[in-house]
């Protein structure tokens, strides 16, 4: 309201007459707004300053910033090489998973292996098994093919023996045989010659022969090993009924006188 006073006043009052400075007065202006611009630069610092301190900076802070950028760059090359470290294990662990699928798969590859293996195993087992039995069997033939060439073998060493027993009977027999051929061969003889003409000589007593003894063969079989059934001749000398050779008494026989 006193302003639209004022304004109404001085509206209504005549205008003033404008007023002339000297060069003093310029000079006072001049420093009057240093002044003022001092003291404003001055409350803007002071009133910055609290500002500044009552957010909690101080004037060790331009060297805590300092030290927190060295501290900022060296976390930020500390983080680059963890980063760094990062993607190498990264990298490894991408190439242990890729190894760990090799060795699945070389494992079940293996346990394919070890399950054919046991297979084949399995399958040698039953071969040898057979085998065993088949040889058990064989050596078990065999046995038995050499209990009976043994057997033979000395079966047929008595019947070496035996054919050299007859064997040297036989030549006994056939000795024994010329002898009585070569006797019957001189009486035929004497029978076939004349007597000549002698005195009548007494009959003499007759010489008793010795009786002779020609040996037999009996067959006894003896039994063998089972499979077999060739008899083995034993020869046994037996004496057989004595022969009595008669001995004819030579008499004299007289001729007929011729007329």
């Amino acid at each position: 309201m006193t302003n639209a006073s004022e304004s109404a006043s001085s509206s209504s009052s005549p205008s003033p007459q404008p007023v002339r400075w000297s060069g003093g007065g310029f000079l006072t202006r001049l420093l009057a707004a240093f002044l003022v611009i001092l003291i404003t630069t001055t409350i803007t610092l002071l009133a910055t300053g609290a500002t500044l301190i009552w957010l909690g900076f101080t004037p060790a802070m331009p060297v805590e910033i300092d030290a927190a950028r060295v501290r900022v760059a060296t976390l930020e090359a500390y983080n680059a090489t963890i980063v760094s470290r990062a993607d190498a294990l990264a990298t490894e662990v991408a190439d242990l998973a890729r190894r760990a699928s090799d060795d699945r798969e070389a494992l079940s590859d293996m346990r394919i292996v070890i399950d054919d293996v046991k297979t084949v195993r399995e399958q040698v087992r039953e071969q040898l098994t057979a085998v065993v039995a088949q040889n058990a069997t064989l050596v078990a033939d065999a046995r038995a093919s050499r209990d009976q060439v043994a057997v033979f073998a000395t079966a047929e060493a008595g019947r070496v023996a035996l054919l050299q027993e007859l064997d040297r009977r036989s030549q006994r027999i056939e000795r024994f045989l010329q002898r009585l051929s070569d006797i019957a061969g001189d009486a035929a003889l004497d029978l076939q010659r004349p007597s000549p003409v002698a005195p009548i000589v007494a009959p003499t007593a007759a010489v008793p022969v010795e009786p002779t003894v020609n040996p037999t063969f009996t067959a006894t079989i003896t039994p063998e090993a089972p499979g077999f059934s060739t008899p083995v001749v034993a020869a046994t000398d037996t004496p057989l009924p004595a022969t009595v050779v008669s001995t004819a008494t030579p008499t004299t026989r007289i001729p007929p006188i011729a007329p």
